[in-house]
């Protein structure tokens, strides 16, 4: 039979493939958001190679069943349909690539990929920038596969909101295995073997505090954008106690860099939640939220009686904020208040304001941003920093800034500017960013006992490695992904989810290294959001 009802014999057979693909693919993306954050071997002695490994063979594992499926699907598309399916593929890429906004996004992914490829090729050290060996696992190999997987996953997997649910279910778990960690419990037995000096150093299951903390910053944007778009009440507070769990653990981790993730959401979060009074009401509650997980904390320092973590620097503060619980209740008050005036103006939490309220708070953000760079100008070439109190640490910029990051972002850019033109244009090869500034490491020993494999800033990280060509494909791969998936998500509030997320990462990158340890999931959402995009068919 040819017909059944409207359908064709040819359409199910597209549909059948799709469905084959899409569970192929829905069982590796799983196994990488719900089965990765918690996998390890010998706690964290091998935590990186572990991770990179149950990464890269999961993917592999997915393409070789992905190609023996394509290959079936051809012998049997000739036998059957005289290659009419293979034929309408290649008619409709060849025709809609130089028009659909999505190709935007494959071009500047494929430069990246000739640029890093040229890069390995010319490099001086070609095996260590294939490998990535020298460094931490993150040299070509390693970016073919997430390449390609983002090419597949985006193309071919259909998606499902529950798999996300999952993930940010499970994700809850190393975050209390933090938790437990603040309290020196160590239930999983990782900090039994780990030298004295460096036990507060590592924590959960991802080992340095800096990396735990990138994945915390993930989880911290994901959860506040679905809080303020979701829609059902019981998983909007589902997902504020996610939030709340979130947020303690990051005050926990004893790591910094989890600010930006903070400061990220904060101020530009309100871009898209003024648009309507139920996203202003959100918003309050993400602020109450964040000021009573700081009181937890600070409670918890006071009155439990076990050995904690002593915190330092941005997490000390937030620790001890004597505001903390004030303003827990003063924005849980304006919250309700907004509920219930929304209430008695008998209006819909989804009325549209349009533009007027963000344009104010885009005024407000204008104004913050030039104040804050005459503060930069005054702390660093005025020489002012006295001024800001603790701040100034933060604010003037020099060898001991970022715990050292300062001198070696400096020795990077000075190793870069020695090298030859063939280098300065298309990089030292992916990941020996150790082997470029070999020659800096009796320095760097003498000032703090480290040696630096990696520019602790990814985007310095690229530039050093693939070039400024490579840096600015990658830059604009990111870019015009997180644009459609904001503009063009079919699930709206997974589609900002994700965005969210996926923002907190790069931001955080600033200051931390790529690893196969945090990485593969931001590749794996930024495909997963890009595929929330794409139309049927």
């Amino acid at each position: 039979m040819e017909h059944n009802g409207n359908i064709t014999k040819e359409d199910s057979f597209s549909q059948i493939c799709r469905n084959i693909y899409a569970g192929v693919i829905s069982v590796a993306i799983l196994a990488i958001l719900a089965v990765f954050p918690l996998y390890y071997r010998d706690h964290y002695f091998d935590i990186l190679e572990s991770k990179y490994q149950f990464y890269y063979m999961t993917m592999i594992s997915m393409f070789a069943v992905v190609l023996l499926l394509s290959l079936a699907f051809l012998i049997v598309d000739a036998l059957e349909f005289k290659a009419e399916h293979a034929k309408a593929c290649i008619k409709k890429c060849s025709s809609a690539f130089p028009r659909d906004v999505r190709t935007a996004v494959d071009v500047c992914l494929l430069i990246f990929l000739v640029v890093a490829i040229i890069s390995t090729c010319q490099s001086d050290y070609v095996y260590e920038a294939f490998w990535g060996n020298e460094g931490r696992f993150t040299g070509l190999f390693l970016h073919l596969i997430y390449i390609a997987g983002f090419f597949v996953i985006s193309r071919l997997y259909r998606f499902k909101g529950w798999h996300l649910y999952v993930f940010l279910a499970v994700a809850m778990l190393p975050l209390l295995f933090g938790i437990t960690d603040y309290f020196r419990l160590d239930l999983l037995g990782f900090k039994e073997n780990v030298a004295a000096e460096d036990v507060d150093a590592f924590t959960s299951t991802f080992g340095n505090i800096n990396t735990y903390i990138t994945f915390i910053g993930i989880l911290f944007g994901a959860l506040s954008a679905l809080f303020v778009m979701e829609d059902k009440g019981w998983k909007a507070v589902l997902s504020f106690v996610g939030y709340m769990i979130t947020v303690v653990a990051m005050i926990m981790s004893n790591s910094e860099n989890g600010i930006l993730a903070v400061a990220f959401i904060f101020v530009f979060l309100p871009l898209f939640a003024f648009r309507c009074m139920r996203g202003m009401e959100r918003y309050l509650w993400l602020l109450s939220g964040f000021f009573a997980s700081c009181y937890v904390v600070s409670w918890i320092n006071k009155n439990v009686d076990m050995p904690l973590v002593a915190l330092d620097g941005v997490c000390h503060i937030l620790a001890n904020l004597s505001f903390a619980l004030p303003n827990a209740l003063l924005f849980g008050s304006l919250a309700l208040a907004v509920y219930f005036l929304c209430l008695r103006a008998d209006k819909g939490k989804k009325e549209d304001f349009g533009n007027r309220y963000i344009k104010i708070w885009a005024g407000f953000l204008i104004v913050c941003f030039c104040i804050g760079i005459f503060v930069l100008y005054d702390a660093n070439v005025a020489g002012h920093s006295e001024r800001y109190g603790a701040l100034g640490n933060y604010l003037h910029f020099s060898d001991e800034w970022g715990n050292y990051r300062g001198m070696i972002w400096k020795i990077a850019l000075e190793s870069y500017a020695k090298q030859p033109f063939g280098h300065k244009l298309w990089g030292y090869g992916l990941d020996t960013f150790g082997l470029m500034t070999y020659d800096y490491r009796d320095i760097t020993n003498s000032m703090n006992a480290q040696v630096y494999d990696s520019a602790h800033n990814e985007y310095l990280q690229y530039l050093v490695s693939v070039g400024p060509i490579g840096l600015l494909a990658y830059v604009g791969f990111l870019g015009t992904a997180l644009y459609i998936i904001v503009r063009r998500a079919k699930e709206k509030k997974w589609g900002m989810a994700i965005a969210a997320g996926v923002s907190c990462y790069l931001l955080q990158a600033m200051v931390t290294i790529n690893l196969p340890i945090v990485t593969p999931i931001m590749w794996t959402l930024l495909s997963i959001g890009v595929a929330n995009t794409e139309k049927e068919g």
